[in-house]
């Protein structure tokens, strides 16, 4: 009978890693189709112009974050699989910004989704800049979930020892500064960095819980 609750136990870490690094995956890929338009050094006229020329990329760029929010809601039983039974309420509260970030990344696809349908209708400028101003307030709601479920991922480690230690400085910092530069600069390399940081550390939990778990 325990051979079977470590075999169940087992099984449900590795699907459990290998959903996250998917996750990661699909991110990431989000992350290099993103699309934007707005720059601070050009006129609107100009930014309609250049969104107006890239309407496909726009589009791709919608449909990926559509598919990076399927991921993340897909990965939510597999993260409780594995942590439910060994943590009390940050399962529940890791698992609520995660449905957080799959909200917020579901909203920002279809608001580019129609972001593109009213461009190719040819609404006015302050529609289309209004649409924009929506996809980003989601965009940056989304990602400030990812940064506090790294963090909340991160502190893990004070319940469980087994966890990775350097996957858990990684996401302790990188969250709350990927927070920080969500809502005060975006385009900063600090953003990058904290992005790539929490990335790196999934990374390097998923592939110690799919090689050797946190109980074995």
């Amino acid at each position: 009978m325990q051979q079977k609750i470590l075999t169940r136990t087992r099984r449900a870490e590795v699907f459990g890693g290998l959903m996250l690094i998917l996750v990661a995956f699909s991110y990431v890929a989000s992350l290099l189709l993103d699309f934007k338009f707005v720059s601070p050094y050009a006129t609107l006229q100009e930014d309609l112009a250049y969104l107006s020329e890239h309407v496909r990329n726009q589009k791709i760029s919608s449909f990926a974050w559509l598919a990076t929010a399927f991921f993340t809601g897909i990965a939510l039983p597999f993260y409780f699989a594995v942590f439910r039974k060994r943590l009390r309420v940050l399962p529940y509260i890791n698992g609520l910004l995660m449905l957080g970030a799959s909200a917020a990344f579901v909203m920002m696809a279809i608001t580019g989704l129609d972001l593109h349908r009213e461009l190719a209708g040819e609404k006015s400028a302050l529609t289309l800049l209004e649409k924009f101003s929506h996809e980003q307030l989601y965009r940056y709601i989304g990602s400030s979930c990812v940064g506090l479920w790294a963090f909340g991922l991160g502190l893990t480690k004070i319940r469980l020892v087994r966890f990775p230690l350097i996957s858990s400085v990684l996401l302790i910092i990188s969250g709350p500064v990927l927070v920080f530069f969500d809502w005060y600069d975006p385009d900063h390399l600090g953003h990058t960095g904290a992005m790539a940081g929490i990335i790196i550390g999934v990374m390097i939990f998923c592939v110690r819980l799919i090689n050797k778990g946190m109980s074995s």
